[in-house]
């Protein structure tokens, strides 16, 4: 029995051992090649994994191309979650939340306090809340989606839009750019210096999503920034 095992461990040697050997473009030439057999969906997850934006793709060799073409694509198929006790599929979630989230909104829709409010403000004029909700930003120019219950929270535009991103000290000043009760979506226009915004999130493709598939969900509704 020894012997055997013996034999069995010469051989997975003898395979790493070649395998060692396999030249440095022939690594690449199969990385490639197990590209090309990856699903348009599998190929749109590992962008998105990585932070890549791939919205100006069109077909799949496209998308085979920007992986290649991306910074470390020798560890594309070698990066490992650290082991801390969790799934394949909760690393992907841990993961997932830590890139997007810098780019999840808290939004605060203001409203010109009544009469007998600002009484109590020695007659100042003051705002309070009237909806909350989240949002995301959608480019480097400060526009950020959210639906439009949470802009539209009193039936009509609010006197003032407040949205605070993950690790901004104060909020941000914002305002409406367009609503689509409708489709219950809103876009606003964070007003602050560009430097100060995080990188915006990845958008993706519906066209070539299934029934079934699975959909993660990121808010951050309370302004918390866990």
């Amino acid at each position: 029995m020894r012997s055997i095992s013996n034999c069995l461990l010469f051989l997975v040697l003898l395979q790493g051992a070649a395998s060692l050997s396999v030249p440095y473009n022939n690594f690449f030439d199969q990385v490639k090649s197990g590209l090309n057999k990856l699903s348009v969906t599998e190929l749109k997850r590992l962008l998105s994994e990585r932070g890549i934006d791939f919205r100006d793709c069109l077909e799949k060799q496209d998308l085979v191309d920007r992986l290649e073409s991306s910074p470390g694509n020798d560890a594309a198929f070698a990066t490992a979650a650290p082991d801390l006790g969790l799934t394949a599929e909760e690393n992907r979630l841990v993961n997932t939340v830590k890139r997007v989230s810098p780019g999840v909104a808290y939004i605060t829709s203001l409203s010109r306090a009544s009469a007998g409010l600002r009484s109590f403000s020695l007659g100042a004029e003051s705002q309070v809340p009237v909806g909350t909700g989240s949002g995301f930003l959608w480019d480097e120019q400060g526009h950020v989606v959210t639906n439009c219950h949470v802009v539209l929270a009193t039936g009509r535009l609010p006197s003032a839009v407040q949205v605070k991103l993950q690790g901004m000290a104060e909020a941000c000043e914002a305002s409406v750019v367009g609503v689509e009760p409708e489709k219950d979506l809103a876009v606003l226009k964070m007003n602050c210096p560009r430097n100060m915004l995080p990188k915006p999130l990845d958008v993706g493709t519906s066209n070539d999503l299934q029934v079934g598939q699975s959909v993660t969900a990121i808010g951050n509704p309370f302004g918390l920034d866990n």
